[in-house]
């Protein structure tokens, strides 16, 4: 089922020219859409579970990194945390980095709102991108 915020954020990122994509699953629904950015590529998903206005952000598998990087991957995502308020930059279990965005509930248009969260949190991640990735590296 296409839950009723994931069909207005389609709609309003397809109104303002943003290529994306539409599917269902089982509890959920997603908007996919890609990225490209000077420092990074990836994929910001818009994910909906029932007919609220609910609508969670996420960017999974930003990068990958080796156990033995965990400590430092944590330090710069802890570094983007304290920079920007309301993006969360996570290291996960299985050794990669995502990054999560929830949208308010008691949001009039999720489509509007979503899109300006598409773009703040391109930036943000395509600035803070290459101080994870020198963490990985170093």
């Amino acid at each position: 089922m296409i839950y009723r915020a994931t069909q207005l954020v389609y709609d309003f990122f397809i109104e303002k020219n943003v290529k994306c994509s539409i599917s269902e699953g089982e509890s959920s629904s997603t908007v996919r859409a890609g990225i490209n950015g000077d420092n990074c590529t990836f994929e910001m998903l818009f994910i909906s579970r029932d007919n609220d206005n609910d609508v969670s952000v996420r960017i999974f598998d930003l990068c990958r990194f080796k156990d033995a990087k965990r400590a430092a991957v944590l330090e710069a995502c802890n570094k983007c945390n304290c920079s920007y308020r309301f993006v969360r930059f996570t290291a996960d279990d299985d050794n990669t980095v995502t990054v999560s965005f929830d949208v308010p509930v008691e949001t009039a248009n999720p489509g509007e709102v979503c899109f300006e969260i598409f773009a703040r949190c391109m930036n943000i991640v395509d600035e803070c991108y290459p101080d994870i990735m020198r963490a990985i590296v170093s």
